[in-house]
């Protein structure tokens, strides 16, 4: 068999980096996954943290950020369930689904489309338990 070679300007691999970008961003996704797959947003990044994180930093610093909003969302609707006795529960609450909706896309989408040597994406007004 006569062996072929491509040069490697025509070779469209894709780099290491933008593998892992691409990993990094399920992450995020993982809250709109969560509609469809029960528990979603909690297993995915768990599993990008302890598989590829422990590896790649970026893919590590992205699932610790996507485990904060988790956290936080948690909280904030724990704490707003009581609130709904006075309705100011009820405009948390979808406050807070709007913020982790829209965020989760931003994030995901510039994660995304980061390069080597950007910092990972990090959600605006959240605290963060995970450091």
């Amino acid at each position: 068999m006569a062996k072929i070679s491509v040069p490697e300007e025509q070779q469209q691999s894709l780099t290491n980096n933008e593998q892992n970008a691409g990993i990094a961003s399920l992450s995020h996704w993982s809250f709109l996954i969560g509609w469809v797959v029960p528990f979603a947003s909690l297993i995915i990044p768990l599993v990008l943290y302890n598989t590829t994180g422990k590896e790649d930093a970026f893919v590590k610093a992205n699932a610790k950020e996507a485990l904060n909003l988790l956290l936080f969302s948690v909280i904030v609707a724990l704490v707003s369930i009581p609130l709904c006795f006075i309705l100011v529960g009820f405009f948390v609450l979808f406050s807070l689904g709007l913020f982790v909706i829209i965020f989760s896309i931003i994030a995901a989408i510039q994660t995304m489309s980061a390069e080597q040597g950007d910092a990972p994406y990090r959600y605006p007004i959240i605290f963060r338990l995970l450091s």
